[in-house]
């Protein structure tokens, strides 16, 4: 635990003030908030990437991630090599929404393929408190296509976060979780619906909205810090 600079510390500097000139104590006082700010700043929590889709991209019931589309709307992911943010490669999705249909592409725990369990760290060991959004990394074409992204929480509740694909190349999107909002056209029927975020979040999903066509690559999906 951090010892408050009103602590012992002011008893010793109050002693010390007495055999030394009031400019050498002003100093010695900056000094030691310098050193209280600079310890403050190495514990204040920095972004931490959950999924950089580093590894195997494979899309069946025994693969690496979760994706699949129906009524008539389809899609593939692939690991694009070429053209990512950071590392050997980004998570490429190539979808075809159509009117009726759906499509979702997810990562995480407790999904129907289990090795899309892949994050950097498993959601209980995950301070969650101290992070308040999720952020990726969105390669696009300024397409106007309009894209949910999605979280299934400790219930198993959804909540969506939407996104329009508004730039050519790399942007970073930002979602707080005081902006996601449950899932109203749809609920996993084992889902413990309340209306309220519970953490841990244990998988997130991207789902491109019909009417649209096209590709984006996606890549490091972060915690972002409270401040």
């Amino acid at each position: 635990m951090l010892m408050h600079p009103c602590g012992n510390v002011c008893k010793r500097r109050a002693r010390f003030f007495g055999h030394v000139p009031a400019k050498a104590g002003q100093l010695f006082f900056l000094s030691v908030l310098l050193v209280a700010g600079c310890v403050q700043a190495q514990d204040a929590p920095k972004a931490f990437v959950l999924d950089d889709f580093e590894g195997p991209i494979i899309s069946d019931p025994k693969g690496t991630i979760d994706a699949g589309a129906g009524n008539g709307s389809s899609v593939a992911v692939s690991a694009d090599k070429e053209n990512k943010k950071s590392g050997e490669q980004s998570l490429k999705i190539d979808y075809d929404a159509v009117s009726g249909g759906y499509i979702w592409v997810a990562r995480g725990f407790n999904l129907d393929v289990k090795g899309a369990d892949r994050w950097t760290k498993k959601p209980q060991d995950i301070p969650w408190s101290s992070y308040g959004a999720l952020s990726f990394y969105l390669y696009g074409t300024a397409s106007g296509m309009r894209m949910a992204f999605d979280i299934k929480d400790a219930g198993g509740e959804m909540f969506r976060f939407m996104v329009t694909d508004d730039t050519k190349g790399w942007k970073q999107v930002v979602c707080p979780f005081d902006q996601f909002f449950p899932r109203g056209d749809w609920q996993p029927p084992t889902a413990d619906v309340n209306g309220a975020l519970d953490f841990p979040v244990m998988s997130f999903q991207f789902e491109p909205i019909a009417i649209a066509k096209g590709t984006i690559d996606v890549d490091d999906v972060s915690l972002e810090p409270l401040n």
